[in-house]
């Protein structure tokens, strides 16, 4: 079980985060954390999914129509003499543009099923062709989650894409984050490691690998990922028991007390938006289809938000 910000030779997802702005605009948000905005934020298909006025944003416009150029003939020329033309007129726009480069193919990711277990995502796809429109402008992000983003994955996928994101979703269920390490380090080694990274693992860490460990390890996934990188971590929202329910108090603590010592990573505030929201889950993890929706539309929506100075 798990979430969103989701692998190599060993595959699988988990939960939590927010935006940083570092090499482009996209995600900063107050001392710690950052939530979804109540006024308009650029990315068309969010207002429904966060009940909230976002306004959408209207993609590049095209190039404009081409006309015909008409003949001409002569006034002083008799009408059963022929008209010289210096050069052949076009008779289709095609005739007088250059021709458009094709998109390079889209890779996937070898090292992964490629008939994926009913508990992970489909293979990993970094497309050739990049989205269009605004904020995203194209640029390319990368989900690292457990089976919390695997159950949004199309909701999230669809409004990053209509964002101008260009995604591409590691995700596995019950997947921590060691996992998570791993996926590090295979999209590097692919070369599908971009700017921008958004981290939803941490959920099946907090019952089950004690306190010293979990935080060493979020310490080593952003190390691994690096000061350069724009950073979203969603918050967990669990309340499976008593103990878990602790456990995730601490993560969220933890992981924005890490944040503050790092410029490029924000904490999305999944759990406050969830429980104000009155999400349904299954077992105290696991949502239904509308606590799904609202969780994609709750991050691409942070990841929207223009950047802000850290004590705004």
């Amino acid at each position: 079980a798990g979430m969103l910000l989701a692998p190599v030779a060993a595959v699988s997802g988990q939960a939590q985060l927010l935006p940083v702005a570092v090499a482009s605009p996209g995600l900063m948000g107050r001392a710690g954390s950052v939530e979804a905005p109540s006024g308009p934020v650029a990315g068309p298909g969010l207002s429904s999914a966060l009940g909230t006025n976002i306004e959408a944003m209207s993609g590049r416009p095209g190039e404009p129509p081409w006309s015909e150029v008409p003949i001409e003939h002569s006034p002083s020329a008799p009408a059963s003499s022929p008209v010289p033309t210096s050069s052949p007129v076009p008779t289709s726009p095609e005739a007088s543009s250059s021709p458009v480069a094709p998109s390079p193919p889209d890779r996937t990711d070898s090292a992964w099923p490629n008939k994926a277990p009913w508990d992970a995502c489909p293979r990993p796809v970094w497309p050739g062709q990049l989205a269009t429109g605004s904020p995203g402008e194209g640029r390319r992000v990368v989900v690292l989650g457990d089976s919390l983003t695997r159950e949004s994955r199309a909701h999230l996928h669809e409004l990053l894409r209509s964002s101008g994101w260009t995604p591409t979703l590691r995700c596995w269920g019950s997947k921590r984050l060691d996992w998570g390490l791993a996926q590090v380090a295979r999209a590097r080694e692919l070369g599908q490691l971009p700017g921008v990274v958004v981290v939803a693992l941490g959920t099946n860490d907090v019952s089950w690998v004690s306190p010293s460990v979990t935080q060493s390890r979020v310490r080593s996934l952003l190390d691994r990922l690096g000061p350069r990188r724009q950073v979203l971590w969603v918050d967990l929202d669990v309340d499976f028991s008593a103990f878990s329910a602790r456990r995730a108090d601490w993560f969220n603590a933890m992981i924005r007390s890490v944040a503050a010592e790092r410029s490029n990573v924000r904490v999305v505030a999944w759990e406050r938006r969830a429980r104000a929201a009155r999400a349904w889950r299954s077992d105290g993890i696991h949502y239904g289809p509308a606590g799904y929706r609202l969780r994609a539309a709750v991050i691409v929506a942070a990841l929207n938000v223009p950047a802000r100075p850290r004590n705004s």
